[in-house]
């Protein structure tokens, strides 16, 4: 397995909160399944779970419906962290131990508190700055998230984890540093090259590690949303990637939006309006092109949406059009016509209610904060019922 050698202990105050035998006598997550609306069967939990960067809480969302009980997680944005309380308080609404939630900066966290008591790490790390100068600067540096990811499996000692982030990371000028991270993980290189001197010369992980770009489009979300995961599991166990199951020549097809939203809406409105371009740009699909102000794009609601972004809010948030105006401007603009101005007739863009329905969040999910806040929390978010799949691939892989 990893090496063992930690500087301090758990916190003995904190042992009976972690106690497996505590855990084991009380299901935290019994009503979690249920309260998706009876899709599964609620089961015994059983390998607890740390959440890092949590956000408003897809990954915890998604293994809280399998084999797993969160115990630990960490956010230091007040309206991420007011949504994550209130949906774990919902999750745990008969009288379950909350979670041990960390409202701060995860530099601030000592994490030598879980060792031996948190079976697997999760989390969505930012990765600012993109240099691996600033990846060196590690501990001491707020900005990126990946350093205090890679501490926290020093610290806490898990059998397994989950990272998850951008697609591109993993190709492009971004490409090097990826590889540097992966290579730290297994264990090719001391963890000295992201923490620099905030662990001992020589320290290092070893996990196996396998990564994929997964869409969430291909596992029943109504989103093309392609991110990348990064899976780490103890030397002499694997992990088998979950096989796409919507789509063409699929056991089922793609889930369209439109199945989650209507040209009616619902949620609090967007007043943000939907001009035409002064120049538009045209693609072959009347639904790409920038033909309309801003980069929110129409949905073609019988295909599932493009990707939510987390500077949703304004001119950037996706839009329904609900008088079919899209296909017929499109073919006019194709065969020559000259572009429109002003309003777009029946053009409306979602509500953060309808971007979380898209996420896949359950509707009973409230966000916290401003419009904006809440936009951005949804946008960030990994969708649940994705979380779901990769936790389910991991309860497999690792018995209890």
């Amino acid at each position: 397995m990893k090496e063992r050698d930690r500087a301090g202990s758990p916190m003995p105050d904190e042992a009976a909160y972690l106690d497996l035998d505590y855990w084991g006598s009380t299901n935290l997550f019994a009503n979690a399944c249920s309260s998706y609306g009876g899709r599964v069967e609620a089961k015994r939990a059983k390998l607890r779970v740390a959440d890092l960067f949590t956000g408003a809480g897809g990954l915890s969302l998604g293994f809280a419906q399998e084999d797993f009980e969160l115990a630990v997680a960490v956010e230091s944005d007040p309206d991420a962290a007011a949504t994550y309380r209130a949906v774990h308080e919902h999750l745990c609404s008969h009288g379950a131990l909350p979670v041990k939630l960390h409202e701060q900066d995860i530099c601030e966290v000592d994490f030598t508190q879980y060792l031996g008591r948190v079976e697997v790490v999760i989390g969505g790390p930012p990765c600012q700055p993109w240099s691996l100068g600033g990846l060196r600067r590690g501990h001491s540096d707020p900005r990126d998230g990946f350093p205090q990811f890679a501490r926290a499996l020093y610290e806490i000692a898990p059998r397994a984890f989950v990272l998850e982030n951008v697609a591109g990371l993993a190709h492009g000028k971004t490409k090097p540093i990826f590889q540097l991270m992966v290579a730290v993980l297994a264990g090719e290189l001391p963890l000295s090259e992201l923490l620099g001197d905030q662990v001992r010369a020589g320290a290092r992980l070893a996990y196996n590690v396998t990564w994929r770009v997964l869409n969430a489009a291909d596992y029943g979300v109504p989103q093309n949303r392609q991110r990348l995961f990064v899976v780490g599991v103890d030397d002499g166990t694997s992990f088998s990637w979950p096989s796409p199951t919507h789509g063409p020549n699929r056991r089922h097809p793609y889930v369209p939006a439109g199945s989650v939203i209507t040209p009616q809406g619902r949620g609090e409105p967007n007043p943000s309006i939907v001009t035409y371009a002064t120049n538009p740009s045209t693609r072959p699909d009347p639904y790409h092109g920038q033909v309309y102000n801003g980069g929110g794009r129409p949905i073609d609601l019988p295909k599932p949406a493009p990707t939510l972004l987390a500077s949703m809010g304004g001119n950037k948030t996706p839009w329904v059009d609900t008088l079919g105006i899209v296909p017929g401007y499109h073919a006019h603009l194709v065969s020559g016509g000259r572009p429109r101005s002003g309003q777009v007739p029946g053009a409306r863009r979602i509500t953060v209610a309808e971007a979380a329905a898209i996420q896949s969040f359950p509707d009973w999910v409230r966000f916290t904060g401003s419009r904006s806040s809440q936009y951005r929390q949804v946008g960030n978010a990994v969708p649940p019922d994705l979380a779901r799949v990769v936790a389910n691939a991991l309860a497999r892989s690792l018995p209890a």
